[in-house]
């Protein structure tokens, strides 16, 4: 498994935790189980699923997928990176992806930002982040503090197996 995925339309909340790892993920809810499957093989993708009826398809084209039955996003983020982590990975915003578009996020100066953020945020907060491709502006927050949490649940559990 390469790292790089396509999700189906039901798994949203995954997509963009993964984006948010640093993991190129297509995620569009429009977009059917033939489209995936296409672009699963075209750009060498594997598919994240929690339908049966899209992992037997993909099984049948030999296209790589993993079929998620897991409750909570945490339990399906153990399943994905159990073969692909070879080490405990920490969230890092420095590689982190845009979770809106899948673009890269790079740093940027508070500056940038200022005419964009909300002042509480821009009062208290040093860091910030823009995406690249829709120039959503991320900083480091409580929702990333909350990422941070799942990250380390996530890296002690594949230790743990």
């Amino acid at each position: 498994m390469n790292g790089k995925f396509v999700v189906d339309g039901m798994l949203g909340s995954l997509a963009r935790k993964l984006r948010i790892f640093g993991y190129d993920t297509v995620y569009d809810v429009k977009i059917g189980d033939e489209e995936i499957l296409k672009t699963a093989q075209k750009e060498g993708r594997t598919v994240l699923t929690s339908d049966r009826m899209l992992f037997q398809a993909a099984s049948k084209k030999k296209v790589e997928c993993i079929l998620l039955t897991e409750d909570s996003d945490e339990d399906r983020l153990v399943t994905v990176f159990k073969d692909i982590w070879s080490e405990a990975k920490r969230l890092n915003p420095q590689v982190a992806r845009c979770a809106v578009c899948n673009g890269a996020v790079v740093k940027v100066d508070k500056a940038e930002v200022a005419n964009v953020v909300p002042e509480g945020v821009l009062k208290t907060q040093e860091e910030f982040f823009r995406c690249g491709s829709c120039s959503k502006v991320y900083w480091i927050g409580g929702h990333w503090r909350r990422l941070y949490e799942l990250s380390e649940s996530v890296n002690r559990r594949l230790q743990q197996a």
